[in-house]
């Protein structure tokens, strides 16, 4: 009877331990995904208080928080919040997407979308071309 009783101990003093293992690997990832994001967040938040601050240097250059432009895709089935960045990728590396040229738009610091697959390079590089021209402008909407 010590024998078994020796035995199941044992079995309860490895599953315990491997329940130790899942918890501090639950919490390495929490910790991952908290570090990776947290920053954004406070970025985000800390954007959104200051959206209307506007105030001028000392030598009249006026300080303003950039406008942020709404993209409307040609499908119409999409509409992003451009944060400032546009590229345009080559879809065969992506698998799960159709052969074409994306449009992608930079929707947060760290965040890049997908807004359309346009068949060739030179229409994806003109839509680029088209919202970036539209950023400089300051228009706060564009549909493509």
């Amino acid at each position: 009877m010590c024998e078994n009783a020796s035995f199941d101990m044992e079995a309860l003093a490895q599953e315990l331990a491997d329940q130790l293992d899942l918890e501090g690997a639950m919490e390495d990832a929490l910790d991952d995904a908290l570090s990776s994001t947290l920053p954004d967040i406070v970025r985000e938040a800390l954007e959104e208080c200051l959206a209307d601050y506007q105030f001028t240097l000392p030598d009249g250059t006026q300080v303003a928080p950039r406008q942020k432009m709404r993209l409307l895709s040609p499908d119409k089935t999409k509409q992003l919040l451009c944060y400032g960045g546009l590229r345009v990728s080559d879809t065969s590396r992506w698998n799960h997407l159709p052969n074409g040229w994306a449009l992608e738009i930079q929707t947060r610091p760290c965040s890049w979308e997908i807004l359309h697959i346009y068949p060739a390079k030179e229409e994806a590089v003109a839509a680029l071309e088209k919202v970036s021209a539209a950023m400089e402008a300051g228009e706060t909407f564009l549909a493509l």
